[in-house]
């Protein structure tokens, strides 16, 4: 169902005379009757018409081959993203907590001497609460960056291969 605009209706004094002219009556309309026939005519403009459908037009093959390279190339590139997203994430992270047992739990331990068995022993429990937040969205934060990077480069390929399409079909 569509709607449209009329812009016949108005809210102006000088509707009257437009109903009047309409209608037929030369003499002048009482409010009841201005609006029952103004009612009257909304609803004729507003009667359901026919909606237009688009011609529908076949895919050639060259548009299909590409509609699906492009499917590969998406999946290939943020699967690639994803991949080095992970690597380069738990690698930083890593680094991170590393660096906070070496330089933050290890230092404590000796200065405890007895503790520093523990640390060697549960090195995750020595490392500071801070230090693992910090890894934790550290390594977060990298695997989203690379995982937007290979969405945004399958984005260019795709955008690349429309281009060659449309080149070739002109």
């Amino acid at each position: 169902m569509s709607v449209s605009l009329n812009p016949q209706i108005t809210f102006k004094a000088d509707n009257i005379q437009e109903i009047n002219k309409s209608t037929g009556n030369s003499t002048s309309a009482t409010p009841e009757q201005k609006n029952t026939v103004q009612e009257q005519n909304n609803q004729d403009k507003f009667i359901k018409s026919p909606e237009k459908k688009e011609p529908e037009t076949k895919k050639t093959l060259k548009q299909r081959l590409a509609s699906a390279l492009k499917f590969f190339i998406a999946t290939e590139e943020i699967t690639k993203g994803t991949a080095k997203g992970a690597i380069y994430g738990t690698l930083t992270g890593g680094l991170i907590m590393g660096a906070g047992w070496f330089f933050g739990a290890l230092p404590r331990g000796m200065k405890k001497g007895n503790s520093l068995i523990e640390v060697f022993k549960h090195p995750f429990k020595a490392i500071s609460s801070k230090t693992k937040i910090t890894a934790g969205i550290t390594a977060a934060g990298i695997a989203a960056y690379h995982i937007v990077k290979g969405n945004l480069q399958a984005n260019l390929q795709k955008t690349f291969i429309d281009q060659k399409l449309k080149n070739k079909n002109n």
